[in-house]
């Protein structure tokens, strides 16, 4: 790791910790506590984060209202959305069982694309800059190649446009 006196930092977000990250960014109390992130952070990464859904959890639900978007100014926003074949022979039983549904249940269309949970058009943050990653699962349980798999890793990093 390499140290320096930088005074903003780069967050990475999987999942709901996209979200959860969303929240940390406001200056507005959430249950009693104010974050405040957004004079710390440079970078908001999300990785299969569902942003927008039709179907959402409150808390969800409240982010994407309340912060929509790239609703802070000074944070560089970076959505990354995979993009699998469900019935490939690298997708899991989990992926092709539930894809389906999920994809239902968070869009509307059954036969969007996506990562295995989450699709594409709730992971891709509008006003972000926005990487898909061709055969990229949800996680480890949806398929063997995920977001934090070392190469895929290091495919997505190299295409940030860094702030």
């Amino acid at each position: 790791m390499k140290e320096n006196n930088s005074k903003t930092i780069d967050l990475i977000g999987h999942s709901s910790g996209g979200i959860i990250l969303r929240l940390y960014l406001s200056s507005e109390p959430f249950n009693g506590q104010i974050y405040n992130g957004k004079h710390i952070t440079k970078n908001l990464i999300t990785l299969g984060s569902p942003h927008q859904a039709i179907k959402a959890t409150k808390l969800r639900k409240f982010v994407d209202q309340k912060y929509p978007g790239n609703f802070f100014n000074n944070v560089n926003y970076i959505s990354i959305g995979g993009e699998v074949k469900i019935n490939s022979k690298h997708a899991s039983l989990v992926t092709k069982l539930i894809a389906k549904s999920s994809y239902k249940s968070i869009s509307g269309d059954k036969d969007a694309r996506g990562d295995g949970l989450v699709p594409l058009s709730s992971s891709i943050l509008k006003g972000s800059q926005q990487i898909i990653l061709p055969e990229t699962f949800h996680g480890g349980v949806f398929g063997k190649v995920w977001y934090g798999t070392p190469s895929k890793v290091e495919e997505w990093w190299k295409q940030i446009n860094w702030k």
